[in-house]
């Protein structure tokens, strides 16, 4: 039997891939320290379905702390999804980001030095703000990061190469656009909008809603992480390849929730990017990658998913800050 290490195991994207690592017959070592980016209790509720599951083994600690992780032993692949997420967040306090998603990246490839492959959920922040010829966007293009998020995740990527060129362990670094989803963020955009508009409250838009991202659902995103174990040895960009804006993705959730929703338009803030869209045309034809959700029933589905939840209620919290 394979063993997977999962590091952010507890979060939205790590919690999704355990339940199907596990499903796929994998013995998972799940580590998480329960960041207070958001509320314990949602990352509790993520990893509900697999917590009793005989081949679950679950770590509370840091991935910066070395005594915890040289105790994890007989690893054939790291899964490295921990990382302080948001851009936004990111200016207000740019040495706890650097600290955690680069000095801890580094701490993983220090200690698993004898796994057979290395697997980095990176981002498309590290792209910046390109211009309109540039897109689809190639794992190839410049790297010019607009925010200290996406910073921290270019210098945790160039780890990662240095890591595979010195010790021959294959190491995916995996570019990640807009996940959506079933138990996504409670500060992300879609999330954000859907329980706002449930509760009849204004969401908050930034800018003029002409803003454009490559939406990826969740389930897609996890199958190029099966795919990229399989597969990968490099770098990919993992996207639906279809991007959408803001305003449609709006008024789809109107139409999911059949309420009008009451729209607050702010500036944009420092860090957004106009538009994302990846080329997913190397992730195909390497990884076998083929994202099948269509957006709308993905909407559907995160709609249906918040309905039945009772621990969003205590969601609306205090999040003022917006990710898209």
């Amino acid at each position: 039997m394979k063993r997977a290490l999962v590091t952010g195991c507890a979060g939205f994207i790590g919690s999704h891939l355990v339940e199907r690592l596990l499903t796929d017959g994998w013995h998972v070592v799940g580590l998480d320290n329960f960041h207070p980016y958001y509320d314990k209790k949602l990352k509790l509720n993520n990893l509900q379905n697999c917590e009793s599951h005989e081949q679950f083994e679950f770590i509370e600690g840091s991935i910066l702390d070395s005594n915890i992780l040289q105790r994890i032993s007989s690893i054939d692949c790291v899964f490295h999804l921990a990382a302080i997420a948001g851009v936004r967040n990111s200016f207000e306090n740019p040495d706890e980001y650097f600290k955690i998603n680069i000095d801890g990246t580094a701490n993983i490839l220090k200690n698993f030095q004898n796994v057979k492959k290395i697997i980095f959920a990176s981002s498309s922040s590290v792209y910046g703000n390109l211009t309109s010829e540039q897109f689809p966007v190639k794992e190839d293009s410049a790297l010019t990061p607009i925010s200290p998020y996406g910073e921290s995740k270019k210098q945790a990527e160039k780890l990662c190469q240095e890591f595979s060129e010195k010790t021959k362990i294959k190491t995916c670094m995996l570019r990640f656009y807009t996940v959506y989803g079933p138990r996504q963020r409670p500060d992300e955009a879609i999330m954000k909008f859907i329980n706002l508009s449930l509760s009849d409250k204004p969401i908050p838009i930034y800018g003029d809603g002409t803003k454009i991202r490559d939406y990826t659902y969740v389930s897609d995103i996890v199958d190029g992480i099966i795919c990229a174990e399989k597969f990968g040895d490099g770098i990919y960009n993992l996207g639906s390849g279809n991007p959408i804006s803001l305003k449609n993705m709006i008024d789809l959730i109107e139409k999911k929730i059949h309420k009008k929703i009451k729209r607050q338009y702010l500036e944009s803030p420092q860090g957004d990017v106009f538009m994302t869209h990846a080329d997913i045309s190397k992730s195909k034809k390497d990884l076998k990658f083929l994202p099948s959700m269509n957006f709308e029933k993905g909407i559907e589905n995160t709609v249906e998913w918040v309905k039945k939840i009772s621990t969003f209620d205590c969601v609306l919290f205090s999040m003022t800050k917006l990710s898209i």
